[in-house]
């Protein structure tokens, strides 16, 4: 949504909302110093009106134009003169101000524009109607003249207590300001406020086949895009009111025959809208043609631009024409008690004023206020003024070449799509506001105000750039080593990155800051597409940017200086709503505890995570899918600098962390980092710090190359389900190449999921560090490495060939070597061989493996370019592997090459032996791990 504006600041993405226009009640200024009355001043005469030379404002003095008899203009004028406040403009309209005052504004204008002596201020008095658009846009054509707007009751008994709360309101005018009073000298200031966006499917329009709604504006623009889209949503017939000749003009012939093609019953008849007579006759031939108007769409509108200084009464009043004087003629040629349905289509501009559109600005703003009366004449009929920001792609923008200077004064274009929605969706609600304007972003307009609650102090929304409250906020933070301690805690490669959980809290800060909720959202489509780096001796400023997409939902992005806020780092979805009970998941596995200690084993070797993160307090169960670990939840370090505010809107990001780092055990060889979450339903803040440790349980769900994604449950120490992770997914990056030093309980997973790729069938793993001697504690430590295999402790029973076997199945084998226990399991015949890879001489390995055998063992070393030793290991390895299970003569072959590089399958028949060499830590030779299975894949 990057505008022309150089200090034009993107949000998310470009938006439509409706606003409600409140009144709402503030505190009046502070009362102005009291100062001596000017001597000698007295109401000059009114100007001379249309063509004659404005009057001059000599400095300190006040110039007045009022209409006769003004309540207001003589008590107000002198207090002006008396305050000290400078020269000025005073335009004090009645209460049914009309086209007949155009010259009055129009000379009040000139006053305060006059070349030679511009004012210093301009105040304009009025009722219901009054110069409100006019004085926007002189305020917006010459910022210099400091503006004030009153509206009020004309006909009260004290003017006099009412013109010093008008002066005071000037006095507190620095730049523009408006302010209504009531009767009762209640103030009020018109403040936009954003209503919650539409549901994603509209209800059904107020409209049936067997209406006829009535459209002013002719058959092309914004009008008959919107007339169209009616007409085929509800089956309505449209009568078109236009001056445009069909015959002459392509465009307009065009749309006519759109609204054929689409099956619409539809009449265009020509005629002038401000004309009552061509009103009358055409709507005459609309109900002869297609029945009764009961609906009308008023979207006809002339507009000239012209800056002020060059503004003729004569076309001031035929702007006002069309709008008022048009819906007017339309209205009376109508029958009142068949009308259901009444829709204007007025501007922003007459709410906020725009250079160039003085007399639009006061067209579309009384044409709200006829629209607003008229709700009271019309009783049975609902009555929407709807004010537009200017459309791309069709309408008034788009004719008079204005739409890229729009953009440019920080004014977002309405999509024409995007229009036609907002106004189905405004029909179709009888509860939305009957007068709205309608927008996407519209910055540098001081004439327009938005409600500006003040939001909580939080780290990340620490410089707020933009901020249209229920719609977006965008705030800048800037994080250093210094600022961000954490950051310290997270360095990889040289380079501190803003951890995914830190990302995490920035996006439901800014969320919770924009929506006033403090409960935590489900976040949904969580991604993180590219690091967000900080130079460990520098600053990054990050950009976080939140918008609502829906009833109780918000988008929400990072960016970072680094790419110049041009590229989405970190983005959300974040859901709010009432807080649903977790439905129960998979059973906990019991497990058998590998041997890891994460503060030795886990934290450094494998782990980058510094003190902060460092929660992972053990595991229960470890294999290559899946992992149920105990996770810490204190935290004794602050996550941010002292002089900044330290609440957090999610629980303890360490915790977080931790349930994602914790799966690194399960792909030990390369280094995850996450990359997306489908959908987090995140624990309670309060709930969470009431507990000492939480039991994570991941289950991998699939794996595409070097992405894997899991799925959490997270409990407390009751076993009560208090957060849960759906499709996290974790990216392997600094692969390494598997040789070692490994931890053994660590070569588990890892054998495991290698076996994967060269084994026909799955393989589960277990490698238990240390050795026994005697045959009852080897096989103590191969009913442990099974338990840690099936994630349940087992009861081992062994054949009278000393086979061993678990009750229930599945079958299993276990090799004691080279100071480890490895264990596997699989769902059908199974073998495995751990051993030292030891240096002998080429006569000693012929003699252990034959003639045949060590013929194989030359062909690796041939093939492959590797030590002897290793390769006669791999076959003496597969031979142990074949003789476990009863193959008293072995015939060996090499089968094709796998896509593992380090790994060797050998082939004897039915059975396939995958072998691989791997360095234990602390040991001096590498270990060559041998397993077998034996059917098709």
């Amino acid at each position: 949504r990057e505008t022309g504006r150089p200090d034009a600041v993107a949000g998310v993405a470009p938006w439509v909302r409706a606003f409600a226009v409140d009144l709402v009640e503030a505190e009046p200024p502070a009362a102005p110093s009291p100062a001596e009355p000017a001597r000698g001043a007295a109401l000059p005469d009114a100007p001379p009106l249309s063509g004659a030379a404005a009057p001059r404002t000599a400095p300190g003095e006040w110039t007045v134009l009022a209409t006769d008899g003004h309540p207001l203009a003589e008590p107000l004028a002198e207090r002006l003169r008396s305050e000290g406040l400078g020269g000025g403009v005073l335009l004090c309209l009645p209460t049914d101000c009309d086209e007949e005052h155009v010259a009055l504004m129009l000379s009040a204008a000139r006053a305060a524009l006059a070349p030679s002596a511009p004012a210093a201020r301009f105040v304009a008095v009025g009722d219901r109607r009054g110069a409100a658009g006019l004085a926007k846009t002189l305020h917006l054509e010459a910022p210099s003249v400091a503006t004030t707007v009153v509206t009020l009751p004309l006909h009260v008994p004290d003017t006099g207590h009412l013109a010093s709360r008008v002066v005071a309101d000037v006095a507190a005018t620095t730049g523009f300001s408006e302010v209504h009073y009531d009767a009762e000298g209640v103030r009020r200031v018109p403040v936009l406020r954003a209503l919650a966006p539409e549901a994603a499917e509209p209800g059904p329009l107020p409209l049936a086949p067997d209406d006829v709604l009535l459209v002013t504006g002719g058959g092309k623009g914004i009008t008959a895009e919107c007339a169209l889209d009616l007409a085929r949503g509800s089956g309505c017939a449209i009568g078109l009111l236009g001056r445009s000749d069909p015959e002459t003009d392509r465009e307009l012939a065009a749309n006519l025959g759109r609204m054929a093609a689409a099956g619409v019953r539809f009449r265009y008849v020509r005629a002038d809208v401000t004309s009552t007579g061509d009103v009358k006759a055409a709507v005459q031939r609309v109900r002869e043609d297609l029945g009764p108007v009961t609906a009308v769409l008023h979207g006809a509108g002339r507009n000239e631009p012209r800056a002020l200084a060059d503004l003729d009464e004569a076309g001031f009043r035929r702007t006002l024409a069309v709008k008022i004087a048009g819906l007017e003629a339309v209205l009376a040629a109508v029958d009142p008690a068949e009308l259901r349905l009444l829709v204007t289509f007025g501007s922003i501009i007459g709410r906020a004023g725009l250079r160039g559109e003085a007399d639009y600005a006061v067209a579309n703003d009384w044409m709200t206020d006829l629209v607003a009366r008229l709700r009271e004449d019309l009783p049975g009929c609902r009555c929407v003024a709807l004010e537009w920001s200017v459309w791309a792609g069709a309408g008034m923008g788009e004719r008079l070449g204005v739409l890229e200077s729009l953009i440019r004064e920080g004014i977002a274009p309405i999509p024409a799509d995007d229009g036609i929605a907002m106004l189905r969706h405004v029909l179709a609600d009888p509860d939305t506001p009957d007068t709205l304007v309608v927008m996407g972003s519209t910055s540098g307009l001081p004439t327009l105000t938005l409600g500006q609650p003040d939001l909580p102090l939080r780290r990340f929304t620490e410089r707020v750039r933009v901020h249209v409250p229920g719609v977006e906020l965008v705030a800048d933070s800037e994080l250093s080593a210094a600022t961000d301690p954490y950051l310290a805690d997270h360095l990889l490669d040289g380079v501190l990155l803003l951890p995914a959980v830190l990302g995490m809290e920035a996006m439901a800060q800014a969320a919770a800051a924009l929506t006033g909720r403090d409960t935590p959202p489900v976040l949904e489509r969580a991604e993180f597409l590219r690091p967000v780096a900080v130079p460990p001796d520098g600053a990054t400023t990050i950009r976080v940017a939140v918008l609502t997409t829906g009833p109780g939902t918000v988008r929400a992005v990072i960016r970072s200086g680094e790419t110049d806020f041009r590229a989405d780092h970190f983005r959300a979805d974040l859901r709010y709503g009432p807080r649903e009970p977790l439905p129960e998941g998979p059973p906990v596995p019991p497990g058998v505890a590998p041997a890891l200690d994460p503060a030795s084993d886990m934290y450094g070797p494998v782990l980058f995570q510094g003190t902060r993160f460092q929660r992972l307090a053990g595991y229960r169960h470890l294999a290559a899918k899946e992992c149920v670990a105990e996770i810490t939840t204190r935290a004794d370090l602050p996550w941010f600098a002292g002089y900044l505010p330290s609440g957090l809107v999610l629980a303890d990001p360490g915790t977080r962390d931790a349930l994602m780092h914790t799966i690194q055990a399960c792909v030990p060889d390369a280094t995850l980092l996450p990359v997306g979450v489908a959908r987090l339903h995140l624990a309670d803040p309060e709930a969470a710090s009431r507990t000492d440790r939480v039991v994570l349980h991941a289950r991998e769900r699939s794996r595409d190359g070097d992405t894997y994604v899991y799925d959490l449950d997270v409990r407390d120490e009751g076993g009560d389900l208090v957060e849960r992770w759906e499709g996290l997914e974790l990216r392997a990056v600094r692969k390494l190449d598997g040789y070692g030093p490994w931890e053994p309980a660590l070569l588990g997973p890892y054998l495991e999921r290698r076996l994967e790729a060269v084994l026909p069938a799955p393989v589960r793993c277990a490698v238990l560090p240390g050795s026994a001697e005697g045959v009852e504690a080897r096989r103590a430590r191969t009913a442990h490495a099974l338990g840690q295999a099936l994630a349940r402790p087992v009861t081992l029973r062994h054949r009278p060939d000393g086979r061993p076997e678990v009750d229930g199945g599945p079958a299993v084998s276990a090799s004691h070597g080279a100071g480890v226990t490895f264990a596997v399991a699989a769902e059908r015949v199974v073998a495995c061989d751990v051993q030292s890879v030891d240096e002998r001489s080429a006569a000693d390995w012929e003699g252990l493996l034959g003639a045949e055998g060590f013929a194989l063992a030359r062909l690796l070393v041939a093939d492959r370019g590797e030590d002897l030793s290793l390769a006669a290991s791999r076959v003496w390895g597969a031979v142990e592997c074949l003789r476990k299970n009863g193959h008293a003569r072995v015939e060996l072959t090499v089968d094709a090459a796998p896509a593992e590089e380090r790994w060797v399958v050998l082939r004897s028949g039915g059975a396939r032996i995958a072998t691989v060499a791997a360095l234990l830590r602390d040991a001096p030779r590498p270990a060559l791990f041998a397993v077998m299975t034996e059917g098709n894949g």
